[in-house]
């Protein structure tokens, strides 16, 4: 995803109640009560041709007459273009014109705050720049994200049993029981981001994959004091970086002890979660990264660099060790059905309580990848759109290629082909990067598998089966922030998560000294000084592990 970003509910309890009232028919809606608001489902008007409103046919496809209606999405990502192949199959099915906005990771959040305030934004606005403060803020109380699950109710039978999945309408639905955003539902990895090394590098300098900490960096030395890339210059190798966007470095601590997220919250063995960003375990990580960075074994730029660069010097194999998704994302390497040269890295220290976060139980719902604004003129023909493109041959269009030319039914079952085999003026067109948006909601049946002809190597299942002795039992639980709240939480959250992020690159890169127990004392004091603990409470979390 993956993503990932995954908050907890304070109350299981609270959500119980907050599902009554979803949707009703127009029909139903129109026999009694008060008089239903101009615009709303319930005051929809079916005409004889099936048209509600005289604009979208309320049932199969087209969803309306070519010409007369389009939408605007904004969203993040990293794609060089904003053409998409599955975007022009549903123009084909819908006859719905839809202008792609779409913006660097690294700027959108930035556009989209300037949007929102100028007031100019987007019928839609999807993507990981999206956040539980957000739609609380936008949703709730300012009303700029609307509330879409009598749309759903009425018009969005493939949504509607997404929703009906286990748990999956009560991590949807907010504090005030309205859903304000698209499901995204999917099957996903238990472990996001973690460490690959160069088994290539390796070999070179005559070392095996470490398991401790102590070996791990004696490899680290090795790659940076050999040719360890083999090209001949023995001064550009950088032996451990990590994804500018997702360092994810604190999810080290749990080699020494006690897993942790990007945020600092941590699980003990015991299943307690805590607040561990204070803690003397990730002192003690941050005290052995600061040491390898002085020792050049980190780098240099770990802190600056964007993800373009860091994808570069991966392309250009400078690279010993990465945190990332998964190791192509900055080697450049092309998956195939072999193994390339990269390999997961264990968790280290496994023998003395090495542990690792467990991201997800396998399963995954982002509850803030989309949502309708109110500048959106008929919201049921977007919902009904995006309830398309759910349906099950556009989901595996999204996800893995469009059906009949890279996916094929046959009596057992969906087929898919090695897109190499296809013309080259093709292939680009129908990699997997350039079928759909992926910071948007896609849907595909959980467990449904494609029969390949040219399977290719699973590098996560690998690292999966290679880190489940070693996962956390429990996953850090979602959470919604009470009403009364809201903005408190939103400014806490924002000035906590920058000073955490602040703090560790100075730790690291020795601006900070993390040794100095007046300034780690300083660091903890500024988090409480911060609001840590009204942080905590909001989260349900009443541990501070120290």
């Amino acid at each position: 995803m993956k993503k990932r970003i995954v908050a907890l509910m304070l109350t299981a309890a609270m959500c119980a109640g907050l599902l009554a009232g979803c949707g009703k028919s127009s029909d139903t809606a129109a026999t009694g009560g008060d008089a239903p608001e101009e615009g709303s489902v319930s005051s929809a008007r079916t005409d004889d041709s099936g048209k509600v409103d005289g604009v979208m046919y309320k049932e199969g496809l087209p969803l309306v007459d070519e010409g007369t209606y389009s939408f605007s999405i904004f969203c993040d990502g990293s794609n060089e273009t904003d053409e998409f192949y599955m975007l022009d199959e549903f123009k084909k099915q819908t006859n719905v014109d839809v202008e792609l906005r779409m913006f660097p990771n690294e700027t959108a959040t930035e556009r989209l705050n300037l949007d929102l305030n100028s007031g100019d934004y987007a019928d839609v606005v999807g993507g990981w720049i999206l956040n539980d403060s957000m739609i609380l803020t936008y949703g709730i109380n300012q009303g700029v994200f609307i509330p879409l699950e009598d749309y759903f109710a009425e018009y969005c039978p493939k949504i509607t049993e997404i929703l009906d999945l286990p748990g999956v309408r009560e991590e949807m639905t907010a504090p005030d029981g309205h859903i304000y955003t698209i499901p995204y539902v999917c099957d996903d990895t238990t472990v996001g981001y973690s460490p690959y090394i160069n088994s290539d590098w390796l070999e070179n300098v005559g070392m095996e994959i470490p398991t401790t900490t102590e070996e791990f960096e004696a490899v680290l030395k090795a790659f940076k004091e050999q040719d360890a890339n083999g090209n001949g210059d023995p001064n550009d190798e950088i032996p451990f970086s990590a994804d500018p966007n997702n360092k994810h470095i604190e999810a080290m601590a749990g080699w020494f002890g006690l897993p942790m997220d990007k945020n600092g919250i941590g699980i003990k063995d015991s299943g307690e979660v805590v607040y561990a960003g204070i803690s003397s375990t990730y002192r003690e990580l941050l005290s052995w990264l600061n040491s390898m960075y002085e020792q050049g074994l980190i780098d240099m730029e770990i802190f600056t660099q964007d993800k373009a660069t860091w994808e570069g010097k991966g392309n250009k194999d400078l690279y010993g060790v990465s945190i990332a998704y998964g190791s192509n994302e900055f080697s450049g390497n092309v998956k195939t059905s072999e193994k390339d040269e990269y390999d997961v890295l264990p968790v280290l220290n496994t023998g003395n309580g090495g542990r690792w976060l467990r991201d997800t139980n396998g399963f995954s719902v982002y509850r803030t990848q989309a949502v309708v604004t109110d500048n959106a003129k008929n919201p049921e023909i977007i919902c009904r759109w995006f309830d398309n493109a759910f349906e099950l041959e556009n989901g595996i269009g999204c996800n893995r290629g469009p059906v009949g030319k890279v996916v094929f039914k046959e009596d057992d079952g969906y087929h898919a082909i090695d897109t190499k085999t296809l013309p080259e003026d093709e292939q680009e067109k129908l990699s997997w990067g350039n079928l759909w948006p992926q910071s948007l909601p896609k849907y595909v049946p959980s467990g449904f598998k494609y029969i390949e002809e040219s399977p290719l190597y699973d590098e996560k299942k690998v690292m999966e089966n290679t880190y489940e002795p070693y996962l956390t039992k429990e996953i850090v639980p979602s959470f919604w922030i009470p009403l009364d709240k809201i903005d408190r939480y939103s400014d806490i959250a924002t000035a906590i998560r920058d000073y955490f992020n602040q703090q560790q690159a100075m730790f690291v890169s020795g601006e900070l000294d993390i040794n100095d127990d007046a300034q780690w004392k300083n660091y903890v004091d500024g988090l409480y000084a911060l609001g840590l603990e009204d942080w905590l409470e909001v989260r349900g979390i009443d541990k501070i592990e120290e």
